[in-house]
C-alpha cells in the first residue's frame, strides 16, 4: 500500500492556460509535461457496499493496459486529503479478486468477499496533463484534469488541478497553492472524482454535511488537540462549500458558518497559546467569510421563520405578495453574494493559509517557556477549565433571564452556543450520562433564544423594507407579520425559562477520563454554581 496525499483545486477551464505557462510551473518543472487520456470505470455492489465501507475502486483504461485502483476515503489535513492505495495491473476490464485480496482488507477475504456482486457505477473520461514539479526538498506532482464524469446518461464537467506529494513534506503543498492562487482563480475543494460520480448515479446532489465527530484522549496535548479539532473545522467547512457550489442548499450555508463559529470558539477555548500574529490575521479572515455567510442564513430565516409561517393568515392581504417579492429579492442578492465570494481567489487563499496556519502555525513554533508550556498541557486538564468557566458564565447570564433585553439575550444565546461547542470539542472526554441530556437542553436553549433574536431582528427588518417602498399597503402587512410574530415571542420567554431551569437543576458533573490514572480513577469535575460543595466561583 502505499499513501496518496493532495490538495486539489477546481478551476475555470478559460484559466487553464494561463495554469500551464504560471511561473511557479515554468520553474520547477522537470523535464516535459506528459499527457494521457484516461477512461476510469468505478466499480461498486448494487447497494453500495464499498462506499459504506469508504472504499473506492476503480479500474482505468491506459492505453490497453488495465489498472485497478482500491482507495482508502482517507482523511483531510487542513484542506489536503491523505488516503491509502493499492494498485496492480489486470488483464481485463472486470476488477480481479486476487488484487482485492492482496490488500489485505477484510471485506475481500473468505467467502464472503463481494467481488462477484460488483457492477460499473459511473466513468470518468480525462484528459490529463501531469508535471513533476521539483525542488531539493521535495517533488510535486500537478496534474492538470479536464473532462466529464458520466453516471446513467447524465454527465459532468470535470476542471480541477492536483497537487500530489510524491516527496519531502505536506506543507509545501500550501506553499505551492499559496503561489498559485496568488494568480490563478480557483475553489479550494475536498470533493473527489468517486465523490462527484456517486452524487451524479444517485441524482441527489452532494448533501449537506454536520460536523465530523472528534475524539480525543485526556492525555493528548493540548496542542495536538487544537490541530485535531480545527481539523474538524476545516473539513466541515470545505465539504459544505463543495455542496455549495453545486446545489446553493440553505443548509450548505447553515453548515459552513456553524464550522466557522466552531473554529472561532475553539481558538477561544485554546486561547493561551493562540495569541499569535498570524492567528490574528486569520481571525479578521474568517470574520470576513462569516458577513456574507451571515446576511444569506439571515435571510434563509427570516423567509422560512417569519414570514412563511403567516402565509395562511395572511396572504390574501394586498400587500402580502408584493412584500414577499422584496424578500425573495433580498434573498437571491444574498445568495449571489455568497457564491461570489465562495469562487473568489481572496476565499481560496484564506482556505489554504488556515490549512496551513493549523498545521504549522506560528502558534505551534514559538518557542518561548509560557507557550511550549500551555501546547504541552494535557488536554483533560484544559477541559476541566474551560468547561467550568463557560458554564459559571452562561449560569451568570441565564440566571436573569427575565430581565434581560433583546440584546443581552442574544449575547445570552451566544453563551449557551458556546458552552455547546465546547462540550462538542470535549466529548469524548466526558463519561456521564447526563451529558446527552445536557447537550440536548443546550441545544433547546440555543434555538429558542435564536428564535426570539429572529423575531427582533426581523421586526427592524419588516419596518425598513416597508419604509423603502412607501406602500401603505406592504406597511400594514409588515406590522401585522411583526404582531403575530410577537404574540409567539411572549409565550415562548416561559418555555426559555423552564429549559434554562432543568438545565440548572441537574448537577455538572463530567467525568474527564484519563486524568488521575495513578489514583486508578477519572477526576470529575464539578461546575454546579451556587450548590453546596460544588465550590463554584462565579467571579470567573
Amino acid at each position: 500500500m502505499s499513501t496518496e496525499t493532495e490538495l486539489k483545486l477546481r478551476l475555470d477551464p478559460a484559466i487553464l492556460p494561463k495554469l500551464r505557462r504560471h511561473p511557479l510551473v515554468t520553474r520547477f518543472k522537470t523535464g516535459r509535461p506528459r499527457s494521457q487520456l484516461l477512461k476510469s470505470v468505478y466499480f461498486d455492489t448494487p447497494d453500495q457496499e464499498l462506499r459504506h465501507r469508504q472504499l473506492v475502486l476503480r479500474v482505468r483504461h491506459i492505453g490497453r493496459r488495465r489498472v485497478q485502483t482500491l482507495k482508502t476515503e482517507g482523511i483531510i489535513l487542513g484542506g489536503t486529503r491523505m488516503r491509502g492505495e493499492w494498485e496492480c495491473e489486470i488483464s481485463g476490464d472486470q476488477p480481479e479478486p486476487e488484487g482485492l485480496r492482496a490488500t489485505g482488507i477484510a471485506l475481500f477475504a473468505g467467502n464472503a468477499t463481494p467481488v462477484a456482486r460488483l457492477k460499473a457505477q459511473f466513468t470518468t473520461d480525462i484528459h490529463r496533463t501531469t508535471y513533476l514539479l521539483s525542488s531539493d526538498d521535495w517533488d510535486v506532482e500537478l496534474a492538470i484534469d479536464q473532462g466529464e464524469i458520466v453516471a446513467d446518461g447524465r454527465s459532468v464537467t470535470v476542471c480541477e488541478a492536483e497537487l500530489e506529494l510524491k516527496r519531502g513534506g505536506p506543507l509545501c503543498l500550501f506553499d505551492l497553492a499559496l503561489t498559485l492562487l496568488q494568480d490563478i482563480p480557483a475553489e479550494v475543494t475536498t470533493a473527489t472524482k468517486s465523490d462527484r460520480g456517486y452524487d451524479l448515479a444517485s441524482g441527489a446532489g452532494p448533501a449537506p454535511a454536520k460536523a465530523p465527530a472528534i475524539s480525543l484522549t485526556a492525555d493528548m496535548s493540548s496542542g495536538d488537540a487544537f490541530r485535531h479539532i480545527a481539523r474538524s473545522c476545516l473539513e466541515h467547512y470545505l465539504r459544505n462549500q463543495d455542496c455549495l457550489s453545486v446545489t446553493r442548499a440553505p443548509e450548505a450555508v447553515h453548515q459552513m458558518r456553524v464550522a466557522l463559529r466552531r473554529l472561532r470558539s475553539a481558538i477561544s477555548v485554546f486561547g493561551d497559546f493562540l495569541a499569535t500574529p498570524e492567528t490574528l490575521g486569520l481571525r479578521r479572515d474568517l470574520s470576513e467569510v462569516l458577513g456574507p455567510l451571515g446576511r444569506a442564513r439571515d435571510a434563509d430565516v427570516f423567509q422560512a421563520e417569519i414570514v412563511d409561517p403567516t402565509a395562511p393568515l395572511l396572504s390574501g392581504e394586498p400587500g402580502y405578495a408584493r412584500l414577499c417579492s422584496d424578500i425573495a429579492r433580498e434573498r437571491r442578492d444574498a445568495y449571489d453574494e455568497v457564491m461570489t465570494q465562495v469562487r473568489s481567489a481572496r476565499t481560496a487563499l484564506m482556505t489554504i493559509r488556515l490549512g496551513r496556519w493549523i498545521e504549522a502555525g506560528d502558534w505551534s513554533l514559538d518557542q518561548s517557556p509560557d507557550m511550549i508550556a500551555a501546547r504541552q498541557r494535557a488536554v483533560g486538564d484544559l477541559a476541566r477549565s474551560a468547561l467550568r468557566k463557560r458554564d459559571l458564565r452562561l449560569s451568570r447570564d441565564l440566571r436573569q433571564l427575565d430581565r434581560l433585553s433583546a440584546e443581552e439575550r442574544h449575547q445570552a444565546r451566544i453563551q449557551v452556543k458556546k458552552m455547546r461547542y465546547s462540550i462538542d470539542f470535549f466529548g469524548s472526554l466526558l463519561r456521564s450520562r447526563r451529558i446527552r441530556t445536557l447537550g440536548a437542553l443546550l441545544a433547546q436553549l440555543q434555538d429558542r433564544l435564536g428564535y426570539l433574536n429572529d423575531i427582533a431582528v426581523a421586526r427592524r427588518h419588516l419596518r425598513r423594507l416597508a419604509d423603502q417602498s412607501q406602500d401603505p399597503e406592504r406597511l400594514w402587512t409588515a406590522g401585522l407579520i411583526a404582531g403575530w410574530q410577537a404574540a409567539r415571542a411572549e409565550a415562548l420567554l416561559g418555555v426559555i425559562a423552564r429549559d434554562w431551569k432543568r438545565y440548572d437543576s441537574l448537577p455538572r458533573k463530567w467525568r474527564v477520563t484519563g486524568l488521575d490514572r495513578a489514583a486508578g480513577k477519572a477526576e470529575e469535575i464539578d461546575t454546579d454554581p451556587g450548590r453546596p460543595g460544588s465550590g463554584g466561583d462565579t467571579s470567573s
